[in-house]
């Protein structure tokens, strides 16, 4: 078996660099959070909490709304990307916590500033990190606890059907090329390969991605890392029952970031949920 939970955060210190590299640009999520923090401030600023925020793709534009927005996020080297990405953020205000989900009931302690929120959100397929029941609730549970009454929890998830697609390599050694990246700080391109399992008993999907680093206009490698992590594929109504469990009075989902309804052959499964 390879990567517990832990051992999927500790996976980081190798993705942070290349998580920003090809997902810096991506962008088609931040209009659903600014729309949702604006309606749940009632056109003001809002206080927002992110959990699993990595290197602040969504904090950035939030913060320069001008919303509070404490993200959290158990890798202390995606932090280190996002703090360096939130100093150009100018408009509202940000802390950034290190912390998994099982520490947040004494470090958000109830009473304190930190403590309520209007607007929780859990982006891009973050919470699939949670590989346990526990997990997976002690997640939903922290966000519940520390929204307003009428507050409101996103989820982006990927739809039902999203395993069924995913490559499935019985062979441990046999990676497929994925993407080309550029940094053009180090002026290098790396190409990412990625070797997938998909465990249908488990709902699991067990991943190890291989980049390779070569100077532009070069064949020879400068560098080679790895890295494995594992992610729970969660459906619909489990995640209802989650949610439920959580204490959440209600929700709707959502096939896109436009906020169509979620449908066969629905890009995302996205769930808003008021607590």
């Amino acid at each position: 078996m390879i990567a517990s939970e832990q051992e999927s955060f500790a996976a980081y210190a190798v993705l942070a660099r290349y998580y920003d590299l090809q997902h810096a640009s991506y962008t088609p999520d931040v209009p659903m959070y600014l729309q949702a923090a604006r309606r749940a401030a009632c056109g003001g600023a809002a206080r927002i909490l992110e959990l699993g925020c990595g290197t602040g793709r969504v904090m950035a534009p939030l913060v320069e709304a001008g919303h509070y927005v404490l993200g959290v996020d158990a890798s202390e080297p995606m932090l280190q990307r996002a703090r360096q990405r939130l100093l150009t953020a100018a408009g509202g205000q940000y802390d950034l916590l290190a912390a998994d989900v099982t520490g947040l009931g004494t470090l958000l302690a109830p009473g304190s500033d930190r403590s309520t929120f209007d607007l929780a959100i859990i982006a891009l397929n973050t919470f699939l990190h949670h590989l346990s029941r526990e997990s997976q609730l002690a997640a939903l549970g922290a966000c519940h606890a520390r929204l307003r009454a009428g507050g409101l929890l996103i989820v982006d998830l990927p739809p039902n059907d999203e395993l069924a697609y995913q490559p499935d390599a019985a062979d441990s050694s046999a990676y497929e090329f994925e993407t080309r990246l550029n940094d053009p700080d180090r002026n290098t391109i790396v190409d990412k390969y990625v070797h997938s399992r998909v465990l249908w008993a488990r709902q699991e999907q067990w991943l190890r991605y291989r980049f390779e680093e070569r100077a532009a206009g070069s064949n020879e490698a400068l560098r080679v890392e790895t890295a494995a992590f594992r992610l729970r594929h969660v459906f619909k109504h489990e995640m209802e029952l989650l949610l439920l469990w959580a204490g959440f009075a209600g929700w709707t989902w959502h096939g896109d970031y436009d906020s169509s309804d979620y449908q066969e052959g629905s890009p995302r499964m996205i769930v808003f949920a008021t607590a």
